[in-house]
């Protein structure tokens, strides 16, 4: 099911609704997909792997730090969780001659639900003991500062995406990754549909969006359809939606997972202090 392959980092997501009043202008507004044309040879994912890894190559070379407002909303352990809304800032991990130069960075500070408005998560690669540092937030005891581990069992109550998987380098491997798992799963292609369309919006904003539908459940495919929408102009993923297979035919595919970047700025320049800890405290 779909919150393993997440958990493994098989997922065509990242941390990022788009129909709450908080966001409302960041629907996905659409025409109709069409397939894509190939010839009868390929396979119908051929054409998506190509063009993940030309985008993973170009975010590479070009992105080396992001700010922007992030609304996701997930299922987990079989409830739709409310929406979150979360400010982020991060430093993509970058290599020079065979030796990291720069680590993964993340600056999250959590503006909603109340629960956990005010919780900031601070995590640097190789920093920290390999722990999250956690401002809590939220109505009790808002300023305490816990050191956690990112991949323990209350971190994976909120969220699916672990903090260190973070960062368009990160999300273009997974997609990568489980594209090559629906071409094993589905070798002949019968039970893969691919749309792209031209003509989509997110926030206001032309994008183009690939949608991936396998309609039956088989062994190896983790979903029943998603979506990936890249903004036109900055050329990065902007949102997510995954659906799993409805129960019987004719109902509604059940939402999965559903994330959104907004007010994006790519190069930020952000630097050293953005990240330190003393930024978890404060306001």
């Amino acid at each position: 099911m779909f919150p393993r392959c997440l958990r493994t980092g098989v997922a065509f997501l990242l941390a990022l609704g788009a129909n709450g009043s908080r966001l409302q202008s960041a629907h996905a507004q659409q025409q109709v997909g069409f397939a894509v044309p190939r010839p009868a040879s390929e396979h119908p994912l051929a054409r998506v792997l190509k063009f993940a890894r030309e985008e993973r190559a170009y975010l590479q070379q070009t992105v080396r730090d992001f700010t922007c407002r992030v609304t996701k909303r997930e299922r987990i352990d079989g409830e739709l969780q409310d929406y979150y809304y979360i400010d982020m800032c991060v430093r993509e991990q970058t290599h020079a001659g065979g030796r990291m130069t720069q680590p993964l960075s993340v600056m999250l500070e959590f503006l909603g639900p109340s629960h956990v408005e005010g919780r900031r998560a601070l995590f640097v690669a190789g920093q920290n003991d390999g722990k999250l540092l956690v401002r809590k937030g939220g109505r009790r005891f808002s300023y305490m500062v816990l050191r956690v581990d990112p991949f323990g069992p209350g971190v994976r109550r909120e969220s699916l995406m672990p903090i260190t998987e973070i960062g368009f380098s990160c999300l273009l491997d997974r997609t990568i990754r489980i594209l090559q798992q629906g071409v094993a799963a589905d070798p002949s292609g019968d039970n893969t549909i691919v749309e792209h369309v031209t003509t989509a919006r997110i926030d206001g904003r032309p994008c183009q969006m690939v949608r991936i539908t396998h309609p039956q459940r088989r062994d190896g495919l983790e979903f029943f359809s998603t979506s990936m929408f890249i903004d036109s102009a900055l050329s990065v993923p902007v949102r997510f939606e995954v659906y799993d297979w409805p129960e019987s035919p004719g109902q509604t595919p059940p939402l999965m997972a559903e994330v959104t970047y907004t007010n994006l700025t790519l190069n930020a320049n952000l630097d050293d202090a953005i990240f330190s800890p003393a930024n978890l405290r404060g306001r």
